[in-house]
């Protein structure tokens, strides 16, 4: 038996898999307890958080100074953030990234899938920019801000986060949309739209991870990433069939547009606002319908083939490692205690989210 041949049958597997992910686990464990030793020898703390220059950014807002506000942005992208968030926010993006472009199976370096992906995801990290000048605008020229109340809290969260969100990713996408009509390859257009939302997640991620001290990791991998990733590919490969069948797919692609900004609004506002409180199952279903709909076109755009490596060994490959180096971090900055607490609240929390993903997933092993 060759070595290709092994890996094939383990990485379809069940129980083979399962040992690998405690196996991770555990080893994480160990160097958590080692990372919380050295942590303790060397003071090791986490940085605090100067508001002064995004301060500056609302004061130029509030005086119209656009021009400056925009050039403004890129210097604060980045401010206040250490090394371990961006460390883990930027493991958490590969692992997706490696995810979709052996979903899409760029393999070989030579193939312009492969590069398009990581332009995609610059392009994605890049949207942060104008997601950001979108805001402001959105606050001081439509007075548009966070309310607790239903009405104006659904606006807000729609036509604010949900539209400029969305509206800017869409932006940074376009100029992939000629290389997507010229191949004439669907299965790229959604996956490497995806790219462009996974950039965008990863550093949407960072903040999240900052206020969290690193607990928010595992639940930002498997709901704000992979909800980026499907929001902009299934808006990039409606806007992609519109641009071959202008007449018969424009509709569809706008509307497409405005039910996922609706649904990403919805999403949001069911999280936040305390009147939906009891619907907050609400936002679940539509994350789970916004996913099912994404693995629906991926399986039916995907060529069959049998790789050598699984998809669903990819995604627990992915997750455990990430759960350990989350158990790593939160150890060196609060100690054991504080990661194990972390560490059982996401695995109970997010226990549905991993079997979603599980359930969906091309070469799915579930059959529940």
């Amino acid at each position: 038996m060759n070595w290709q041949h092994y890996s094939r049958l383990k990485s379809r597997d069940p129980a083979y898999l399962w040992r690998m992910v405690i196996g991770i686990v555990a080893a994480g464990v160990v160097l958590g307890w080692l990372a919380q030793s050295l942590a303790e020898g060397q003071g090791f703390s986490s940085s605090t958080v100067d508001t002064s220059k995004h301060d500056r950014l609302e004061e130029l807002a509030s005086q119209g100074e656009w021009w400056q506000v925009w050039w403004a942005i890129p210097r604060l992208m980045f401010v206040d953030l250490s090394l371990g968030v961006i460390a883990l926010a930027l493991f958490a993006g590969c692992c997706w990234l490696v995810f979709l472009l052996q979903a899409l199976r760029a393999h070989k370096f030579r193939d312009w899938r492969l590069w398009g992906a990581m332009v995609a995801v610059s392009l994605g990290i890049l949207s942060i920019w104008p997601t950001r000048f979108f805001s402001l605008w959105q606050e001081f020229r439509w007075h548009l801000d966070i309310s607790a109340e239903l009405l104006p809290g659904l606006r807000f969260f729609v036509l604010g986060v949900g539209l400029r969100e969305e509206l800017a990713k869409l932006l940074c996408l376009l100029p992939l949309l000629p290389i997507f009509v010229r191949k004439r390859d669907e299965a790229a257009a959604l996956i490497l739209s995806g790219c462009v939302g996974l950039g965008f997640a990863i550093i949407e991620n960072m903040n999240y991870l900052t206020a969290s001290r690193g607990s928010a990791t595992l639940g930002r991998f498997l709901t704000a990433n992979p909800f980026h990733i499907a929001l902009t590919g299934l808006i990039g490969l409606a806007v992609y069939r519109a641009c071959l069948d202008f007449r018969n797919q424009a509709p569809q692609a706008l509307a497409m547009f405005g039910v996922l900004v609706f649904a990403h609004g919805f999403y949001d506002a069911a999280i936040v606002l305390p009147d939906l409180a009891d619907y907050s199952m609400a936002g679940t279903i539509i994350f789970a319908l916004v996913m099912y709909q994404f693995f629906h076109e991926l399986r039916s755009l995907r060529t069959n083939g049998n790789e050598m490596i699984s998809l669903t060994a990819t995604f627990l490959l992915g997750i455990s490692l990430l759960t350990a180096a989350t158990f790593i971090y939160i150890s060196a900055l609060a100690g054991t205690a504080s990661a194990a607490d972390n560490l059982m609240t996401d695995v109970i929390g997010l226990a549905v989210m991993v079997y979603l993903f599980l359930r969906e997933m091309p070469e799915t092993m579930v059959s529940v």
